[in-house]
């Protein structure tokens, strides 16, 4: 009995130990992380808006009216040009096939898309990763006007029409869900 409680006091020290070193190495690049992570979504919006010279967060009470009655937009910033609003930049978040699809993308003022870019995905690699690896496919939703939403076809040829990635329909509906989402946003909330 004296051996197997040394053996758990050996293992609680151990354990004690790298819990502690974890904490102390998440503690330091936490700030790292999530610093690397504001400036990769802030080269996304200028990618998007390459005009703009700032975003500016929306007002907390409409952001949160927003994200309570839309389930895909988990943010929302002004695009600015000096102290002009140019549009508005948002963060959705949908389902695709390998689990959730981090979008940022870019309404302009006269209900146009700026465009999108998908900030994060994990979707099957050469199927569903078709959405980030093929630029077409983002490009196919830049300056597309919109009055109730958009949605994918072969070859898109009317204005609210985008690019379907064949054998990749469930991350392609994935996207544009998010982007759906967004443009309801804007419509209720932010167009007026």
């Amino acid at each position: 009995m004296n051996e197997t409680l040394k053996l758990g006091l050996v293992l609680l020290l151990v354990t004690a130990i790298a819990g502690g070193v974890l904490a102390g190495v998440n503690s330091v690049t936490a700030p790292v992380i999530a610093e690397r992570q504001r400036q990769e979504s802030f080269g996304a919006l200028l990618e998007i808006f390459s005009e703009a010279d700032d975003f500016l967060p929306i007002d907390e009470a409409l952001l949160s009216e927003i994200t309570s009655n839309n389930n895909f937009v988990t943010e929302v910033l002004e695009a600015k040009k000096g102290d002009e609003t140019i549009g508005y930049a948002m963060k959705t978040k949908s389902g695709g096939y390998g689990g959730d699809i981090i979008i940022q993308l870019g309404i302009n003022l006269d209900s146009t898309l700026a465009g999108i870019k998908v900030m994060q995905q994990s979707e099957t690699p050469g199927l569903g990763s078709r959405i980030v690896d093929e630029p077409a496919f983002a490009a196919s939703f830049a300056g597309k006007s919109f009055a109730s939403g958009l949605s994918a076809v072969g070859s898109p040829s009317a204005d609210n029409e985008v690019m379907a990635l064949s054998g990749a329909t469930v991350s392609t509906n994935g996207v544009l869900a998010g982007v759906n989402g967004a443009i309801e946003a804007f419509n209720s909330f932010l167009n007026n």
